[in-house]
C-alpha cells in the first residue's frame, strides 16, 4: 500500500514536522486499512475466527447456545446458510438443517405435515394452524447426549412456519434382535 507520505509533493516531504504527522496518520491507516483488507475473510466459513462464527450464526439467525454444536457444525451451518434461509421453515429446509448439523449421523428426516383445508369456493390452501410432526432418526439419536439433542429439537422448531405447532420425534434404532436357534 502507497504510504500517505509518497502522496505528498516534494516540496512539502522535505518539512520535517510535517513528515512526522503524515507518519502518525500512515500508522492509523495501516490499523484500519489491514482489517478492511481482509474482510472477505472474515466472512469466509472455512477461514473465519471462532468467534466471527458465533457471531455470524447468531446473525443469521440461528439462536445457538454457547458451545453447541460443534464449531465444524457451525461451520457447515454458515457454508449452506444461502439453501437452509431460501427454504427456511419447509419441508426441505427443516430436513437440510438437521442433515447440515448431524452430518453422516443422520439416517432420516421426516416432516408430516397437516396438509390444505377446502374453503367453501372449492380452493385449497394450506392449513392456518395444524400440526407438524418431524422425525429424525439416526445414529445421533442413539449417541448424542439428551442435552445436545435437546438443543436440536429446539433448533428445529425454531424454524417451523409460526402459526403451526409442532413437535420432534426421535426414533431410536430398534435392538438387534437375537438369532433363533435352528431346530431341526
Amino acid at each position: 500500500m502507497n504510504r500517505l507520505a509518497d502522496l505528498l509533493p516534494r516540496q512539502m516531504r522535505e518539512d520535517e514536522f510535517l513528515m512526522r504527522l503524515v507518519a502518525v496518520f500512515d500508522e492509523l491507516l495501516n490499523t484500519v486499512a489491514v482489517p478492511v483488507d481482509n474482510l472477505a475473510l472474515l466472512a469466509h466459513p472455512a477461514l473465519a475466527p471462532d468467534p466471527m462464527v458465533d457471531w455470524l450464526c447468531s446473525w443469521l439467525g440461528w439462536d445457538l447456545p454457547p458451545g453447541w454444536p460443534s464449531m465444524n457444525a457451525k461451520r457447515r451451518f454458515l457454508d449452506a446458510a444461502g439453501e437452509l434461509l431460501t427454504y427456511r421453515g419447509t419441508e426441505h429446509g427443516i430436513r437440510r438443517l438437521v442433515e447440515v448439523l448431524g452430518g453422516s449421523e443422520v439416517s432420516a428426516v421426516e416432516v408430516l405435515e397437516p396438509g390444505f383445508v377446502v374453503v367453501n369456493d372449492g380452493s385449497a390452501l394450506p392449513a392456518p394452524v395444524g400440526d407438524i410432526e418431524i422425525r429424525i432418526s439416526g445414529s445421533l439419536v442413539d449417541t448424542w447426549p439428551e442435552h445436545d439433542l435437546a438443543h436440536l429439537e429446539r433448533l428445529v422448531l425454531g424454524d417451523v412456519v409460526a402459526g403451526h405447532r409442532a413437535a420432534v420425534t426421535l426414533l431410536r434404532a430398534e435392538p438387534p434382535t437375537p438369532p433363533t436357534p435352528d431346530r431341526r
